[in-house]
């Protein structure tokens, strides 16, 4: 069985590699705020660049798009983290369901947005056609590397039907987590402020654990049963 594990110390940073970090962060910070300020249509990559001090064409090293700075959220799990599913016990649903969730849970929490910036992204794609676009293309992506992890971890092809059923599943479930998070870190959020602490990246976790808590309790207990209306 895998259990959550406490976050194991990092190797030390390198300069550059905080320098690209740093910067990949403020392109996407920017890019969120002149989306909060002057609507999404509006930004351009021109105006990113000049308000995060770089040209346009360092931001498109980083960023394909404006929409892909926008959605700048943790992507595939890192090689540690799929390592550890992998290599983990059983092969059964309940089993994989339970050892995805702890390690997608794991995988957030590092790195997790604040529930603030996470409504506003998720508001900007309900209105904008292409930035919802960007964010199926980079859900699907991240589906597809998960379905192959399951795959490592079940002996399935990664193509096959279980695995890409299974990622599936655990993306919808992650979803449901994000959105729970959010709406409870916004209601006990006091000066709607949703990026200060509140329940923070910690309940951020433990809500996608609940998710995945909830969907491996509604397989156990099997169909459904009858509504009022069904045939006796």
């Amino acid at each position: 069985m895998i259990t959550s594990h406490p976050q194991q110390s990092a190797p030390a940073e390198g300069l550059r590699a905080r320098r690209r970090r740093e910067t990949r962060a403020e392109l996407h910070a920017t890019t969120l705020r002149l989306a909060r300020e002057l609507g999404f249509a509006r930004v351009t990559v021109e105006m990113i660049s000049k308000e995060a001090g770089v040209s346009p064409r360092t931001f498109f090293n980083y960023f394909p798009s404006k929409e892909a700075a926008l959605f700048a959220l943790p992507g595939a799990l890192p090689p540690a983290l799929a390592d550890r599913f992998a290599e983990g016990d059983g092969q059964d649903t309940d089993a994989v369901l339970r050892d995805l969730g702890d390690v997608l849970a794991d995988h957030l929490q590092e790195a997790a947005p604040g529930p603030r910036e996470l409504e506003d992204i998720l508001r900007i794609a309900e209105g904008v056609p292409s930035v919802l676009a960007t964010f199926l293309a980079q859900c699907e992506a991240v589906e597809r590397d998960l379905a192959g992890t399951v795959a490592r971890r079940t002996g399935t092809p990664a193509d096959g039907e279980d695995a890409e059923l299974l990622a599936g599943i655990a993306m919808a479930t992650v979803r449901s987590g994000l959105k729970r998070w959010s709406q409870e870190s916004a209601s006990v959020d006091g000066d709607g402020d949703g990026d200060e602490a509140g329940p923070g990246a910690d309940g951020l976790a433990a809500s996608i654990r609940g998710s995945f808590t909830t969907l491996r309790a509604l397989l156990a207990a099997g169909t459904a049963r009858p509504g009022p209306d069904a045939v006796k």
